[in-house]
């Protein structure tokens, strides 16, 4: 038969019980009690409501039944060291409800009577709320200066990849800017025409955009052979009166190809022809080689 717990005992347990850490038989006892005390059971709910609360300030992490007991080994060894550190206290027994029948149950013959543990306080119970609390914390504080220390990561590479699409997206503008200009040198509506030519079934040829309300000369050659060492192509604007005029100097590419661009000033009616010429490397004041192509403007 059981002896029906007291009211000071099942108050004891409840912390206990609130973080299922009771055996059992001690489980038990404390609800059959809390089941016939108002008192208790609103306690009991009290404290059930604050373990899930802690519950939810930190990562849940359950109470196995070898971490349970060895909590609880923890706590009791805790209590007796209390109890040997002050000599002369002494609690009172626990004294059964008024008009209660006190039952004790007799050992056999021969039985050893083990001494009945001292329910814990509910003091302890919230000292290991607590430092399980400290635990998850701990937990929680590392989780979450790993997650920054990702994000300031992905934060950094998105900084670095932005500046190298801004970086892009200007020399891409500047690349369309030279592009439209270009066009406008040789389409515009003062654009003239000078076809430049010579001799030969794979002869260079060319053609010269002079576009005359800016003054931009802009010379598209194909096959042109390739200089030899220390020599240059110089390109020449030729007067009616005979004056070679110097629009400088320019090395085709290996396929013979060459685009070049030049700015002079010249009036409408002052152009004869164009030529270019093989001179030494970083040109002449007079042209001095042969001419390579030369064109007649109209």
């Amino acid at each position: 038969m059981r002896r029906e717990m007291s009211h000071e005992e099942a108050r004891a347990l409840f912390a206990g019980e609130a973080l299922d850490a009771l055996s059992g038989e001690e489980r038990d006892a404390a609800l059959a009690h809390a089941a016939g005390c108002a008192t208790c059971r609103r306690e009991m709910a009290d404290l059930r409501d604050t373990a899930g609360a802690l519950a939810y300030a930190a990562p849940a992490s359950p109470l196995t039944p070898e971490r349970s007991s060895a909590l609880r080994a923890r706590l009791v060894a805790r209590a007796a060291a209390d109890r040997g550190a002050g000599p002369g206290i002494r609690s009172a027994p626990p004294r059964p409800y008024a008009g209660a029948e006190e039952v004790r149950l007799a050992p056999t013959p021969g039985e050893a009577v083990a001494p009945r543990p001292r329910p814990l306080a509910l003091r302890e119970w919230l000292a290991a709320a607590a430092f399980l609390l400290a635990l998850g914390l701990g937990a929680w504080a590392v989780s979450e200066r790993r997650r920054a220390d990702e994000l300031s990561t992905r934060l950094a590479a998105a900084v670095s990849e932005r500046a190298r699409l801004r970086t892009e997206l200007a020399a891409r503008t500047d690349s369309l800017a030279a592009r439209d200009e270009l066009l406008a040198g040789l389409t515009g509506a003062g654009v003239q025409v000078v076809q430049l030519a010579a001799a030969g079934a794979r002869a260079p040829s060319a053609r010269m955009f002079w576009d005359q309300p800016t003054g931009r000369w802009t010379l598209i050659a194909h096959n042109l052979p390739a200089t030899r060492a220390g020599r240059t192509y110089q390109l020449w604007l030729i007067t009616p009166a005979d004056q070679r005029i110097s629009a400088g100097t320019f090395t085709p590419r290996p396929n013979g190809e060459a685009l070049y661009r030049a700015t002079y000033a010249l009036p409408r009616d002052s152009l004869q022809a164009v030529a270019v010429t093989e001179e030494p490397e970083g040109g002449v004041p007079q042209p001095t080689g042969e001419i390579v192509i030369v064109g007649r403007a109209r």
